[in-house]
Formats: structure tokens, C-alpha cells, sequence
């Protein structure tokens, strides 16, 4: 007997060929089962980045992690506090944060502050339902954020979290 062909190890979201045409979907399946990984590999160039998510929305939540899931083919961790961030940032290592700017206890502001004040370079898109053009340039004045409006399309959202993935890559939160 032969030795079989081991299949390199990929991560991908199985809801993400939903999207595409029967033609397309037969193709891509075909490859796949013809051990041509890259076919995925190709659909999701932000493959196997981190995205740490926090908001108190659950709601809200649950559709930007389907979203970053399906289109990106990102991994997500979702945090509903302040606190809870932090704390996600010091155990792990995200390539974006999304970040809500109402939070309890704290502003995503705060956050922000405390990310920076521990030397820590991670890209972070900032959503608030409360967008204004003075909000905006404050933020961007001060700190190293994107702002996006809650009331955005999460094709948008999505779209931008995808150009802000292409650019850098974070480490852990330093102590």
C-alpha cells in the first residue's frame, strides 16, 4: 500500500463557502479535496490574526464576530468590559482591537490610555453611536485609533477591520 498524502493544517471558517456561487463552491470543494489548500488560504489573507472584540452589546457582538469570521476568516475573542480587555491584551496577542466607546465603568478612552501607557502598539478600531467630526478629531488627535460609526454597515466595519489587519501584527500586553 501506498503512503497517503498528509494535508497541511489550515484554518478556515466552513460558513464562509456558503458565499459562493454552486460553480464556484463545486471548484473550490474539488481543490480541496484534491489536497490544494491554497484555494482557502487565498480566500482569507488575514487567515489565522487575532481580534480581540469589546463591547457591552451582546447583541451588537455577536453579528461583528460573525462577520470578522466569515469575510476575514479572522479568530475572535469577544470582551465585555474594560477590565475584561485588559486583561484578554496581557494573556494573549491580537493583530486589532475593536473597541466600543461606551463601556461600563470606563470610556474606551480609558482603555486606549491604558494600553498606552503600557508601550503597547496594537491597531485600534473605535466604534461609537455617539460619532461626531469633534469626537473624532479629539481621538485621533490624542491616540493612535480609527473611529467608526456603531450605525455603520458591518460589510463596512468589516471592510475597514480588514485594511487595518493588512498593515500590522501586536504582541502581548506588557505588565
Amino acid at each position: 500500500m501506498g503512503r497517503e498524502k498528509s494535508l497541511p493544517k489550515t484554518r478556515w471558517h466552513p460558513l464562509s463557502l456558503q458565499s459562493l456561487s454552486p460553480p464556484k463552491f463545486s471548484s473550490v470543494v474539488n481543490r480541496i479535496l484534491r489536497g490544494d489548500l491554497a484555494v482557502l488560504n487565498s480566500r482569507f489573507p488575514h487567515q489565522g490574526k487575532k481580534v480581540l472584540v469589546t463591547d457591552d452589546n451582546r447583541d451588537h457582538i455577536d453579528v461583528i464576530v460573525d462577520y470578522l469570521e466569515t469575510d476575514l476568516g479572522v479568530v475572535v475573542d469577544v470582551a465585555h468590559s474594560p477590565d475584561e480587555c485588559l486583561k484578554l491584551l496581557q494573556e494573549g496577542s491580537y493583530d486589532l482591537l475593536i473597541l466600543d466607546y461606551r463601556l461600563p465603568k470606563h470610556t474606551g478612552l480609558w482603555v486606549i490610555d491604558q494600553i498606552c501607557r503600557r508601550s503597547r502598539r496594537i491597531p485600534v478600531l473605535m466604534m461609537t453611536s455617539f460619532f461626531s467630526d469633534a469626537l473624532s478629531r479629539r481621538i485621533s488627535r490624542d491616540y493612535p485609533v480609527e473611529i467608526m460609526s456603531k450605525s455603520s454597515s458591518f460589510r463596512m466595519i468589516t471592510r475597514r477591520a480588514g485594511r487595518m489587519l493588512a498593515t500590522t501584527s501586536a504582541g502581548p500586553l506588557d505588565g
